[in-house]
């Protein structure tokens, strides 16, 4: 028996787990790490690609994307979300720990748990650690690593693998919607 154990903190939950939301984590109780992030690096990253794309970039300077990884477990309902996180806190993982619980589709019969870091020594620890909670849970699902937010880059670059820090826009045909998006997600940022 494993007796390590790290606290992990969640940040509010909705009262009402049927619809879009997003629980944040963090092994800080003021999740500092989370809002660091927030203005630190997600909402400039943002501002970076509408900028390019606004500019008529066909090649995206990633910037901080190129480093943002992402852990990611696919499961069948939050408590085992919550599951999962209590199973993972035994595991002696070096911080910071944060990331989200939740869904962004209303219409999603799944709930993600997924850990975020800019450091690939620890997304491989992380991943090993989910890995190993899902076997100890007996839960047939796996840790898969991505690199960004897929809702910005993934449909204009393509697959995250192919990227170098410089990466050509591989679907033009989606720079108009995307711009759109971006818009929207910049504004609803400043309210």
């Amino acid at each position: 028996m494993n007796a390590y154990q790290q606290t992990i903190y969640l940040k509010e939950i909705p009262s009402s787990t049927t619809g879009a939301f997003w629980v944040s984590f963090e092994d800080h109780p003021r999740m500092v790490k989370t809002r660091g992030d927030i203005y630190g690096r997600c909402l400039p990253c943002i501002q970076n690609l509408y900028n390019q794309l606004k500019s008529g970039k066909t090649r995206i300077r990633l910037g901080n994307a190129y480093h943002c990884w992402k852990v990611t477990a696919v499961l069948d309902h939050l408590d085992l979300c919550f599951a999962l996180l209590e199973k993972f806190s035994t595991h002696a993982v070096p911080g910071p720990i944060y990331g989200k619980l939740g869904s962004g589709r209303s219409d999603a019969s799944t709930r993600v748990l997924v850990f975020h870091t800019q450091d690939e020594a620890q997304r491989d620890q992380i991943r090993s650690a989910v890995d190993l909670s899902l076997k100890e849970l007996k839960i047939a699902a796996k840790a898969e690593i991505s690199r960004a937010c897929a809702v910005l880059y993934h449909g204009l670059l393509g697959d995250w693998r192919n990227w170098q820090p410089i990466t050509a826009i591989r679907h033009h045909e989606r720079i108009s919607g995307q711009i759109g998006y971006l818009k929207r997600v910049l504004y609803q940022s400043a309210l």
